[in-house]
């Protein structure tokens, strides 16, 4: 099944980017926001706040996730979110939407750690979006992997309110639709919908 969110940062957002022009003194770092950083965000959020009834690991490094698992069955969030090694990337994937992110320009410099000062020929520019601005992620959950592990995928999204985005930002979240009239919800998983139906802040 496919369905739709909306995220919308309640501070400036930054998460990716790389070095597309590069000058003295000033290489500007373009914005991104890339689907694994979504992925991985609600990995870290649900593992955070982990609703009763369901396994976790406790990890995200994938050394570590091996070793977690090693001679065992994965954790109900490496099934949903995939793990090292799995025939499949796990039950979802994103496709996010970025082509009317209102962005802007902050100028930035890197300190030294040691010193605390700034270093030289580290000033730079880079972009950020907006607080406020809604970004659209396409989500794509494959069905055979039931409506247990999709109400945990929902309790992560419920759980990224309370998590950060990108470099430390708050962030807002609802569904673009009402998921029980699709699917068959229990009482805890209409709570989850009912919860996710308007923005929180």
């Amino acid at each position: 099944m496919e369905f739709k969110m909306r995220i919308k940062n309640l501070t400036s957002l930054t998460i990716g980017g790389g070095s597309v022009i590069v000058g003295t003194d000033i290489p500007f770092s373009e914005l991104e926001i890339p689907s694994s950083s979504i992925k991985g965000v609600l990995r870290t959020a649900v593992t955070q706040f982990l609703p009763q009834g369901f396994t976790s690991c406790n990890e995200v490094e994938p050394k570590m996730i091996r070793q977690a698992h090693r001679g065992k069955e994965p954790c109900d969030v490496c099934q949903l979110f995939g793990y090292p090694d799995a025939r499949t990337e796990g039950c979802v994937n994103f496709m996010v939407e970025t082509k009317d992110l209102k962005k802007y320009r902050l100028m930035r410099v890197s300190i030294e750690d040691k010193t605390q000062k700034a270093k030289e020929g580290a000033l730079f520019s880079q972009e950020v979006v907006k607080p406020g601005t809604e970004v659209v992620v396409n989500v794509i959950y494959r069905d055979n992997c039931g409506e247990r592990l999709l109400k945990l995928l929902l309790s992560s999204v419920l759980a990224l309110r309370y998590w950060r985005l990108g470099r430390n930002a708050l962030v807002d979240v609802k569904l673009e639709e009402d998921l029980c009239k699709r699917v068959k919800c229990d009482p805890e998983m209409g709570k989850i919908v009912g919860l996710l139906t308007n923005y929180m802040w």
